[in-house]
């Protein structure tokens, strides 16, 4: 299974100047150390992490992330991209396609099972599945579900139902996720200039995958975008 993880986005960081996000501690351990022992479930084998090259060259963030993660592969991000899509895009090469594949955000934790999760979404056979929880606040991404529980459209920062996306997404095939973002990209689905990872679910409603949410219980899920909301997860731990 291959495990992206994606440490490049402005949001990691607090200012250019501070240690990205991810690299906070809590209870003794980095996020990014809480992350990847969550996500290093059975046939999670292949991590691949973007991480920009400015924290490499700064923060030597390379070498930390090979000490959690040995043989996983590191992809430089040389300047600020267009967006996740964009940065997940440049780490195709180190994808096996054929395999499923977990995406999931460095300042985005989520305290359930990830085992569990991606069970249910094989029991459901689903081709994609991501997790959800409860919220409005425009600063998400949502998706909206039929009668059965399948999502039929998704939409970034416009609240379109309740189910905001955690950050994670799984495919049963990595080729679906990159054909996906292609896609997006020629339609040019940019919101406010950027390219996100969500709405690239609308192209599989329209390929007729079957997308799958797995939705949070409130206190669940914890956004890592600032050190006021790591302070508040290590409050609670």
């Amino acid at each position: 299974m291959n495990v992206l993880i994606l440490a490049a986005g402005p949001q990691a960081l607090e200012d250019r100047a501070a240690y990205p996000v991810w690299l906070s501690e809590i209870d003794g351990r980095l996020v990014m150390e809480r992350l990847v022992a969550s996500l290093s479930i059975k046939d999670s084998s292949n991590f691949i992490f973007a991480l920009t090259k400015a924290d490499i060259d700064e923060h030597h963030v390379n070498d930390i992330v090979t000490q959690i993660s040995p043989n996983s592969t590191i992809i430089p991000i040389e300047r600020q991209t267009a967006g996740a899509a964009c940065t997940a895009l440049l780490a195709i090469g180190a994808l096996d396609l054929e395999s499923e594949l977990i995406v999931a955000s460095a300042t985005d934790y989520v305290e359930a099972d990830y085992s569990t999760i991606i069970q249910s979404f094989r029991d459901q056979k689903a081709d994609v599945g991501l997790v959800t929880f409860e919220s409005l606040h425009p600063r998400y991404a949502y998706v909206a579900v039929d009668e059965k529980g399948w999502v039929v459209e998704a939409a970034e920062k416009r609240p379109i139902s309740r189910r905001a996306s955690a950050g994670f997404y799984w495919y049963a095939k990595a080729s679906d996720f990159v054909s996906s973002l292609q896609d997006m990209i020629l339609k040019d689905a940019h919101v406010n200039g950027v390219f996100y990872i969500s709405p690239s679910l609308n192209e599989l409603v329209l390929a007729g995958r079957r997308i799958s949410g797995y939705h949070l219980e409130h206190d669940q899920y914890h956004p890592l975008k600032d050190q006021r909301q790591v302070d508040q997860m290590g409050y609670r731990s």
